[in-house]
């Protein structure tokens, strides 16, 4: 939505979002100074926000949109670390996929980054607190940080463009394109993550004891796998369903809105670079590519270690 976002809140939401950035950054170096067998784990949160949020899968409302991938770096570092890969993942998707855009970089970094993190990871302490098991808490803070950030999301919008001078009756538009549609996109990431969490509570505990109270995995060996393959085939399908059928995405949808509240608005910025449809199916399994590799290089360095670990007890 380059340009469709006011300048006014361009910047507000941008000087909102850049101290979370910044002690983002700061944690992350601090990170890696006292643990710096902590930067594969970092490396892997950010390769999920890679993949996940390059997925265009279809919504209910008809149209398409993107899981957000922030679950993992949530958990395990909070919402300053997750600002800060979110805001890697928004700049290359900003400059590379005219996606998304430099304009309204600190609304999404905002939505995506803060917003929903913040209250997921609130959600996930609770939980914890409670008692609740590792399973429940990790869908639970999943699904959180997907719909917040997409509730955001169309909270800034209604700020922006109040419909008849209504930000409720704006906000109403504007929650049924982007949130209420994500409800399956984030339940379907919630069990991404519950299974990405088992595999690590059975390979390598000790990488989540001290986030989760019991990580006790609810699932193992080759069911966690055969349910993993059925959710990704699952996803697969339904990407070249949507590539098929080509639905708009929840940003076009968001655009049609604001069209609507103010037919005479034009957009005051236009990207660098407009991919055409299949450039642009082609950066975004670029990105995708990009974390598995480092999704794939990660199970690959636990399982060797795990059988290394193995051999020594033998």
């Amino acid at each position: 939505m380059e340009g469709f976002l006011p300048l006014e809140w361009a910047i507000f939401w941008s000087l909102v979002s850049l101290p979370f950035v910044i002690w983002g950054a700061l944690k992350i170096k601090r990170i890696f100074q006292e643990r710096p067998e902590q930067k594969l784990t970092i490396a892997v949160s950010g390769a999920f926000i890679f993949v996940l949020s390059a997925l265009k899968l279809p919504s209910v409302a008809g149209s398409s949109s993107h899981p957000t991938g922030t679950g993992l770096s949530t958990i395990l570092y909070g919402p300053g670390v997750t600002s800060l890969l979110c805001t890697i993942v928004l700049i290359f998707q900003a400059l590379l996929l005219a996606h998304g855009g430099l304009t309204t970089l600190g609304a999404n970094i905002f939505s995506m980054g803060v917003a929903g993190p913040a209250m997921a990871f609130l959600v996930y302490k609770t939980l914890q607190k409670g008692r609740a098991s590792m399973s429940v808490s990790v869908f639970a803070a999943a699904f959180v940080a997907n719909i917040v950030t997409y509730i955001t999301t169309a909270f800034q919008l209604a700020l922006a463009y109040p419909s008849g001078g209504s930000v409720v009756a704006s906000f109403e538009a504007f929650f049924l394109v982007f949130a209420l549609t994500q409800v399956p996109l984030a339940i379907v990431e919630g069990l991404l993550f519950v299974l990405f969490f088992n595999f690590l509570a059975e390979s390598k505990p000790d990488l989540i004891k001290d986030v989760v109270r019991e990580p006790r995995p609810s699932l193992k060996g080759s069911r966690n796998t055969i349910i993993a393959g059925a959710i990704i085939m699952v996803i697969g399908m339904a990407l070249v369903a949507n590539a098929a059928i080509g639905l708009l995405g929840t940003d076009d949808k968001g655009v049609e809105i604001i069209q609507e509240i103010d037919p005479g608005y034009e957009p005051w910025f236009n990207s660098f670079f407009e991919p055409d449809e299949g450039m642009e199916l082609m950066l975004f399994a670029l990105q995708a590519l990009i974390g598995v590799a480092v999704l794939a290089y990660f199970i690959w360095y636990l399982r060797k270690k795990r059988a290394s670990a193995g051999k020594a007890e033998g």
